[in-house]
């Protein structure tokens, strides 16, 4: 029924989109009702929109047991759940790094899966930025691999502007837990305590709670003991620590017993090391003295190779044909496989014309591949005279 203020005319000149909208927001027609959040707030929407989008919504509403009346739900805000009626009704998606881990989960919740894919995409976007926390914390909820090690890497290389990014402070403690175990980092020890510090002040107040030293120690619990306090700066500690409830007498003691050169009964004893990148190439041949046929009537030539150290691929580096090639057939299907013989990299690459030139190929983006893990990269040849003689280039993380 329309109400009183609705114009009589509110569908002309408009999209199918923003007529649903108008009739959404002033609850047209309605003929389902949520009570959304931990408030119950009482939100209207029309069931044939949602089942046509959702196929969570078309089960709950056409399935075989369908609910009657008001629908609660209880683990989304109605904030979140206001965004994602927008996207129903318009394909209009509000998404912002502050709000984006809630509106995967509703994404996620309601198996809308090109709002998932929006969602992994903002993610991608920011995984080299100062926003990286944000994405480590989303990848890591929802098992996003790829994210989980990219943002990761981000963050062991620029620690500092990571972790001082405002919006770190909300990632879980499981996160900071795998920040905390990193045995090389790109900032110090009393960097990772002041940020462990602010991280359990802000559990503390999200919790509505005074940020005390006992309340910050129960909040940051087993996470206390990651962090090499004799290694922190002495005069921070004895400033900003000692005196603050964080510690017990016990654990304090033995810190300042540490500096003059007892081993600590408490915390971890590892020095973690600077984060240091260096590039190596590995060569398969040191140098060659005369032609080289093994693969000339084969389609691929690949090497397996395993590695004692996480590291990350970023080039291949190619022989050329035997002869001087047409420019119409320079290019070469560069493939990476992992330990499982599964296909983790398949890319077409220009490559030299030129006879038995050298070629640094680079890979789109570099691949991640740990410590103990094999893997394969072959290039497919399109004429069996062009034969190829592998070299990587990788990147490793000093550990």
């Amino acid at each position: 029924m329309a109400k009183s203020g609705d114009t009589v005319d509110w569908q002309d000149g408009k999209s199918l989109s923003e007529c649903m909208i108008y009739m959404l927001e002033k609850e047209m027609m309605c003929d389902v009702t949520f009570r959304v959040g931990t408030d119950q707030s009482i939100i209207k929407a029309h069931k044939y929109m949602l089942a046509s989008r959702s196929p969570v919504f078309y089960t709950m509403f056409e399935g075989s047991c369908p609910e009657k009346g008001e629908v609660i739900v209880p683990d989304v805000n109605s904030a979140t759940f206001k965004i994602l009626l927008k996207y129903i009704y318009s394909d209009i998606l509000d998404l912002s790094l502050e709000n984006v881990f809630e509106v995967f989960y509703v994404a996620e919740k309601y198996m809308l899966s090109i709002m998932k894919h929006e969602c992994t995409s903002m993610l991608s976007s920011s995984v080299e930025t100062s926003n990286a926390a944000v994405v480590f914390n989303v990848a890591s909820h929802f098992h996003l691999q790829t994210l989980i090690h990219k943002s990761l890497h981000r963050i062991q290389k620029n620690a500092v502007e990571c972790l001082l990014a405002p919006n770190a402070m909300k990632m879980s403690k499981k996160c900071l837990e795998s920040i905390l175990r990193l045995d090389s980092i790109s900032c110090s020890e009393t960097d990772l305590c002041r940020f462990l510090l602010k991280w359990a002040g802000h559990q503390c107040e999200s919790e509505r709670k005074t940020a005390s030293g006992e309340n910050m120690r129960e909040r940051a619990g087993s996470l206390l003991y990651l962090v090499n306090f004799p290694l922190v700066n002495k005069e921070y500690f004895a400033n900003e620590i000692a005196d603050s409830g964080l510690l017990t007498l016990e654990e304090i003691v033995s810190v300042f017993y540490s500096h003059y050169g007892r081993e600590n009964d408490f915390f971890v004893k590892s020095v973690r090391k600077e984060y240091n990148e260096k590039s190596h190439s590995v060569l398969r041949h040191t140098f060659i003295t005369s032609g080289w046929y093994p693969y000339s009537h084969n389609q691929y030539d690949a090497l397996k190779i395993t590695v004692n150290k996480n590291i990350e691929l970023k080039a291949v580096v190619l022989y050329g044909a035997l002869k001087e090639i047409h420019t119409s057939i320079n290019k070469i299907i560069v493939k990476i496989k992992n330990d499982e013989g599964i296909e983790i990299h398949s890319k077409k690459y220009e490559t030299c014309t030129k006879s038995c030139e050298m070629e640094t190929v680079l890979l789109s983006e570099p691949i991640t591949i740990n410590a103990h893990a094999g893997f394969t990269p072959n290039g497919r040849q399109f004429k069996v005279y062009y034969v190829l003689r592998g070299h990587m280039q990788a990147r490793m993380q000093n550990r």
